[in-house]
């Protein structure tokens, strides 16, 4: 693989199948930031593509230096972490190359055209590797496997070109699934036949329990019931016995590429850290949509998050979907699993509290963002019912009795095995 620096590079939006040149970004070594210049073509017909920090006018816009390492929070949203930031490391790493010396331009130029949502970066780095196609997901777990171990037989540029720019620490790839023929492809950013739907499949990461695929989709089951808008999942059983959670793309439709910008882009706010609360969010909510249903919404995520105990619900964890049209909505849920957070505390806070928030905190949430107490209260009622109802949840994914005690514990406390709605008659 050849590599070189890059110093400037050119950023398209491809909203729905219609592409134009939004750009150029530029890297400054002498001041360790990124400047951006729209294009005549965008600014003959803007859009609000990142209304806070990135105003469609003419002349630079310089990056802050924080807390993107000198990148506007608008791309630093197409960069994986992670998982993708370890792929891209180990790949280079093989090729010679100092990955410690990237910029944030050069790690944008791997992400490409393949990266989430609708913005694409020219030039890509070259890829002289012939890729698979075929989508074997026990090749795909092993190959997270060997990789967690550092084995040097891992396929590293596969992996690498599969995992699309995601976000997140756990491991990931993207396919094309077809529903009618149960078949599957990888994903690289490819022409898709119709039949062929955009999935994201995900495997434990090294510090997930062993049965994080079932967990996760039993937490999708819950969500669901609890009233949140979530994308379409379901867990892949491979030959090998593993379980693998999948998710359909929201940011992909059969138009094309839906626009998406988390709240962590949106007001240049680190993830790794306790950035944003939920008035916050609930504020930017409305500000981006301009719509009370979105804000509900946001409301219903924020309680779900607080009584199913996922507490990892950081700033990239919220996102916003922009169409064609500059509409914006707020994105379905995602990576809604058990979390005890940073030091047991969320990391977005609940009216000043992280670590056991209640219904004063929620309350004071909802009448913060003009929510009624009783719109507020029905949305509570329905979630606690629903995570009242996880040995339901964890049953239908078969989740081991033990973990489905263990989980049933932190989200509705200690009640005897009698009161569980479930019968346990299988084995672990």
């Amino acid at each position: 693989m050849k590599f070189k620096t890059i110093q400037q590079m050119s950023v398209y939006l491809n909203l729905e199948g219609g592409e134009r040149k939004l750009g150029r970004l530029a890297w400054s070594g002498k001041e360790r930031r990124a400047y951006f210049e729209y294009s005549a073509e965008f600014l003959a017909a803007p859009l609000l593509i990142s209304p806070f920090h990135m105003e469609a006018s003419t002349g630079l816009i310089a990056a802050p230096r924080d807390p993107f390492d000198g990148l506007h929070g608008l791309f630093n949203d197409s960069l994986p972490d992670g998982w993708g930031r370890l792929l891209l490391d180990r790949r280079l790493q093989r090729s010679g190359i100092d990955y410690t010396q990237l910029t944030p331009i050069d790690r944008l130029s791997a992400v490409g055209r393949t990266g989430m949502g609708a913005l694409t970066y020219v030039p890509d780095l070259p890829d002289d590797q012939t890729q698979p196609t075929d989508a074997d997901l026990d090749w795909f777990a092993d190959q997270v496997e060997l990789v967690q171990t550092e084995m040097d037989v891992a396929d590293i540029d596969s992996l690498q070109g599969a995992q699309g720019g995601s976000a997140g620490a756990r491991p990931k790839i993207m396919i094309g699934f077809n529903k009618i023929e149960n078949a599957c492809v990888i994903d690289y950013g490819q022409q898709l036949d119709p039949e062929f739907e955009r999935w994201m499949v995900k495997a434990p990461g090294s510090d997930d329990p062993r049965e994080m695929g079932a967990e996760e989709k039993a937490y999708a089951l819950m969500a669901v019931a609890a009233g949140l808008e979530m994308a379409e999942t379901r867990l892949f059983d491979t030959r090998k016995g593993r379980r693998l959670f999948a998710t359909k793309r929201f940011d992909r439709t059969g138009a094309g590429r839906l626009h998406m910008h988390t709240a962590s882009g949106l007001l240049n706010a680190s993830h790794r850290e306790a950035s944003v609360n939920y008035e916050q969010l609930h504020k930017l909510t409305q500000m981006m949509t301009r719509d009370a249903v979105e804000v509900l919404k946001m409301f219903r995520n924020m309680v779900f998050n607080v009584y199913a105990k996922n507490r990892d619900d950081h700033a990239k964890n919220h996102a916003f979907l922009m169409q064609r049209n500059g509409h914006w909505s707020l994105a379905p849920a995602y990576d809604l699993t058990f979390s005890s957070g940073p030091g047991g505390e969320h990391s977005a806070a609940i009216a000043g509290e992280g670590r056991t928030p209640g219904m004063p905190h929620l309350l004071a949430v909802a009448r913060g963002a003009s929510i009624s107490d009783q719109d507020a209260k029905n949305v509570i009622k329905q979630v606690r019912t629903a995570v009242d109802r996880w040995p339901e949840f964890a049953e239908e994914v078969s989740l081991s009795r033990s973990r489905t005690v263990e989980l049933d514990k932190f989200l509705n406390g200690d009640r005897s095995a009698q009161t569980l709605r479930v019968s346990f008659d299988r084995n672990d």
